[in-house]
């Protein structure tokens, strides 16, 4: 899977590696809706973009899941940042914003990971990866 999910301090990290296609999406949807599930408070989360390629993924693909974000039901309110530093990175996770109008989640998209680590309220530590 070009996603790899982890939690880290009680946030979810989600890093995208390679080409994302469709299914990675997907898998993607059902890890989360596991997670959020299983746990008693739905996690803030932070997503980089850095090291993908998304020339697999229509815009479709992408408002489908930005729509399907939008509907979760999740037991809080959070705060969900987006590493997206080069220019289609950004443009895409500005798509998902518009698209993802659930009032429980609280979006802004990082030129750089230390902005959006900070924004969540974490630091980020010299020897941990992308993540």
């Amino acid at each position: 899977m070009a996603i790899h999910i982890q939690m880290r301090d009680g946030v979810i990290e989600a890093t995208f590696r390679g080409n994302v296609a469709r299914e990675d999406l997907r898998q993607l949807i059902e890890t989360l809706r596991d997670l959020e599930s299983r746990l008693q408070v739905t996690p803030d989360r932070i997503s980089d973009l850095s090291d993908a390629s998304f020339a697999e993924l229509s815009s479709s693909d992408l408002v489908t899941f930005a729509a399907n974000r939008g509907r979760a039901a999740l037991k809080n309110n959070i705060k969900s940042a987006i590493i997206a530093p080069g220019a289609i990175q950004f443009g895409l996770a500005r798509m998902f914003m518009a698209h993802n109008q659930n009032p429980a989640i609280e979006i802004m998209i990082f030129k750089d990971s230390a902005s959006a680590y900070h924004w969540i309220g974490l630091e980020k530590t010299v020897n941990q990866p992308n993540a």
